[in-house]
């Protein structure tokens, strides 16, 4: 199978090629080396080489998915069979920074790309939305049924991404595939996410700072939500939206002791939740795991320390911030 993904040298692009070459299937990226905004070169830019070889793409596409040209030319000369759209802002506060710019990308160039599937008839479309499209639902533990009520404009724009998938389906006769992962973490993950956040401040810092000591996530480990990515990618499931996540809310306060109990380091300090985010929890996944007859593998109790290793394996980090060199592994072993 041709399968063209699109962000597939960003954090869950590179996983989700890794593993579907492990799968014999043939894989073209189109990613921009886009930095958006924040990470400096040091770290960006070694982060970049790594998922580029844990890849392995049969080709690549080096390229906005924002200019319609430069796509038309992707997809004639690859001619996909399915395409997984990762190509997006990784965060909220990312996207609320930079309003015109993540418009074009996340809902301008989204039609560009679904128009384009249309043309080449590509059997599937696979779009990464995020458990952010639900808004609150800290008291609760959504399903699919759930009424999606986004509270920022990350989760607005990944609702609008959605309702594409499906205005393309009903009018034009494009099959489609949601996904709606929730606090991604794992390895070759930079600092833009929670675990890396609190992992960065635990080592340069010496302190945590948690968001309300009951606040909950359903943390889940990038390899498990690449997997999904690969089941929904490959099946001939089609028109389906899945929440696909661990399905258990965490504590990030417990996240963060375990972050500290691997480091033999760091305080935790407690603060008000930032209303800038929605109050999470638990996301029911049921459907994904009945309907792909599979389960995530990773909790946070093996997922954290992995990431930890990985991250003090990472000599750019203690070249570029204030760590202590006892932290850093002996990588010649």
């Amino acid at each position: 199978m041709k399968i063209l993904v699109l962000g597939g040298y960003g954090f869950i692009g590179s996983h989700i090629v890794n593993k579907l070459k492990k799968q014999n299937h043939t894989v073209a990226v189109v990613d921009c080396y886009h930095q958006y905004y924040t990470l400096p070169n040091w770290e960006y830019i070694p982060i970049l080489v790594q998922r580029k070889n844990n890849a392995q793409a049969d080709k690549e596409y080096i390229g906005q998915i924002e200019h319609l040209q430069f796509m038309q030319n992707v997809f004639e000369e690859f001619k996909p069979d399915r395409v997984i759209h990762c190509a997006t802002y990784p965060n909220a506060k990312m996207v609320a920074r930079n309003l015109v710019d993540a418009t074009n990308n996340m809902i301008t160039a989204t039609g560009y790309i679904l128009d384009l599937c249309v043309k080449h008839k590509v059997q599937k479309f696979v779009f990464a939305s995020s458990s952010m499209v639900y808004g609150d639902f800290k008291n609760n533990v959504p399903d699919e049924t759930v009424d999606p009520k986004p509270n920022t404009l990350y989760g607005s724009f990944k609702r609008q991404g959605e309702l594409m998938c499906k205005i393309w389906h009903r009018e034009k006769g494009l099959n489609y595939i949601i996904m709606r992962p929730s606090a991604l973490y794992g390895t070759t993950d930079a600092i833009v996410r929670v675990i890396s956040q609190l992992t960065k401040n635990c080592l340069v810092n010496g302190k945590m700072t948690v968001q309300g000591p009951n606040n909950k996530l359903d943390f889940s480990n990038v390899h498990d939500v690449a997997q999904y990515f690969c089941l929904a990618t490959t099946s001939e499931i089609y028109n389906e939206t899945f929440n696909c996540t661990r399905g258990y809310g965490r504590k990030i306060i417990e996240a963060a002791e375990l972050i500290k109990s691997r480091l033999s380091h760091g305080d935790i300090v407690t603060v008000p939740h930032d209303n800038f985010y929605p109050n999470r929890d638990t996301l029911n996944s049921d459907k994904a795991k009945s309907m792909f007859n599979w389960a995530p593998t990773v909790d946070i109790e093996t997922g954290i320390p992995e990431y930890i290793d990985w991250f003090l394996k990472q000599k750019f980090y203690f070249d570029n911030l204030d760590i202590n060199k006892k932290f850093q592994l002996d990588t010649s072993l």
